[in-house]
């Protein structure tokens, strides 16, 4: 009992000679056992509008069909019939693209002209013509084909049909020789149909050199790069699969709705290190939706202790014993969750004292708060005889009530940074662009050099790719 009385009495002289005073040393940091955890968030979707430019493909049709076929002088016979014989001769137009749904429609006029002859047992041919003088007849010729993306990247076509048809029923786009009982029109049809028909496979090897594959390998890589936001600020978009959309046409491009799986990002530190995957097969067709995003951004101690300081300084507290006047606070991470609290102060007494708690983000108010905030064991045990007022429940009260920061400010400036750097332009001809609708709390993390707050922001975003990025490959038509 005398050696505890005499421990005293030394503690009580200590704080008598010095006024007062207590210098609490700073709590032990330790991050070893802690683990970043990020919130889970399902992969979105990045929409990506594919331009297929067709001007080779009809280049290639255009070179492989003659724009001038038949001989309206070479006879051929008609089958089952020795005496009776056809001749025709066509001219067509260049060909015009258009579109019905995913379905592209090829088609060109011609015009025509024909014979007849009969050779009767006796007596010279009797002949017949239409279209070798005055207006010839017309007609269209059509070639109707559905493109489609192979899983390895290739453009196919399925080609539905190949129609020749009069342009009109009008007499104008008729040639019959009556008098022979013979439909020069319908021999005409059947004969360009069968010209165009042999065409198709070259139409197809030409669609199949449009090289699909290769610009959108490179954008991939481009996609899975860390794009700076700012010194300590990067933006991942982390892609993970592709797949097909609705296909459509306009004008002269095929357009498919590329939906690029995604999980965006926005982390604090140090550039990401990131290992790029090569583009994956492409996937069948699914709904196109929006995307949410991961957003972080790191309130570091620096600032909040800066924040605190400024909040608090000259801040009177009185207790049972005497009264603290606040001159200083630092703040800083401790491990396991929790910060440490510094509180430099005058009054009756003077010194810093610490204290410790786990921080908690209040989602409706923006604000970080430390509700369980209480004193530091070794400053606790500071605390005796003369300056044991300081551990008066007022004190510990008015830090929990006071050491709060707001956030808000700086979730929306990384926000707000994020749609910036998200509406960019990754390469020539390619261009992101991204709007972000709502955005909510993720979580929140005590690292060793900041408070690091996360939000869910969800939205749409799409990839512009020009056609000027998919060309035919060599070998292809001029």
């Amino acid at each position: 009992m005398r050696v505890a009385n005499w421990f005293v009495f030394l503690l009580s002289a200590a704080a008598c000679k010095t006024g007062g005073r207590v210098e609490a040393p700073e709590p032990t940091r330790n991050f070893s056992a802690d683990v970043d955890s990020l919130p889970q968030i399902p992969p979105g979707t990045i929409v990506a509008p594919l331009a297929l430019d067709l001007n080779s493909a009809v280049a290639a049709l255009e070179q492989e069909v003659p724009k001038h076929f038949g001989n309206i002088d070479q006879r051929i016979p008609i089958a089952g019939s020795k005496r009776r014989s056809f001749a025709f001769e066509v001219t067509r137009s260049p060909f015009k693209v258009s579109f019905a749904g995913d379905t592209v429609l090829l088609s060109a006029v011609i015009f025509y002209k024909g014979r007849g002859w009969y050779d009767p047992p006796i007596g010279p041919d009797i002949n017949g013509e239409c279209g070798t003088k005055g207006p010839p007849p017309r007609a269209r010729l059509a070639l109707r084909v559905v493109p489609r993306l192979s899983p390895d990247w290739k453009l196919k076509i399925r080609t539905q049909r190949v129609r020749v048809t009069p342009l009109t029923l009008t007499e104008r786009d008729q040639c019959e020789v009556s008098f022979l009982n013979l439909d020069v029109t319908g021999k005409v049809m059947t004969a360009a149909e069968g010209a165009l028909s042999t065409v198709l496979p070259s139409l197809e090897r030409q669609l199949a050199r449009l090289d699909v594959k290769s610009p959108l390998e490179k954008i991939w890589v481009d996609l899975q790069q860390p794009i700076k936001i700012t010194d300590s600020l990067w933006l991942l978009l982390e892609p993970r699969g592709v797949y097909l959309g609705e296909m459509v046409g306009a004008k002269e491009t095929v357009g498919a709705q590329i939906g690029i799986a995604a999980a965006p990002r926005i982390l604090s530190g140090p550039k990401p290190v990131v290992a790029t995957s090569a583009l994956p097969p492409l996937e069948p067709i699914r709904e196109v939706a929006g995307f949410s995003m991961l957003i972080e951004g790191a309130f570091d101690y620096q600032t909040m202790s800066a924040v605190l300081t400024q909040k608090l300084k000259k801040k009177k507290v009185a207790a049972a014993g005497g009264e603290l006047v606040v001159k200083k606070v630092k703040v800083f991470g401790v491990g396991r969750g929790r910060l440490a609290l510094g509180l430099d102060f005058g009054g009756t007494a003077e010194g810093r004292i610490w204290f410790q708690g786990t921080p908690h983000y209040d989602a409706a108010t923006g604000v970080v708060s430390v509700p369980d905030l209480d004193f530091d064991a070794t400053s606790a045990g500071m605390l005796v005889q003369g300056v044991a007022w300081l551990k008066g429940e007022s004190i510990r009260e008015f830090l929990r009530d006071q050491a709060t920061v707001s956030t808000g400010e700086l979730m929306g400036q990384i926000q707000a940074l994020a749609v910036k750097q998200m509406n960019r332009d990754l390469a020539r001809g390619v261009r992101l662009s991204a709007v972000i609708d709502t955005s909510e709390p993720a979580g929140m993390r005590v690292r060793s050099d900041a408070i690091v707050l996360r939000a869910r922001a969800s939205g749409s975003a799409r990839l512009d790719l020009g056609p000027d990025l998919f060309a035919a490959k060599p070998g292809g038509a001029p």
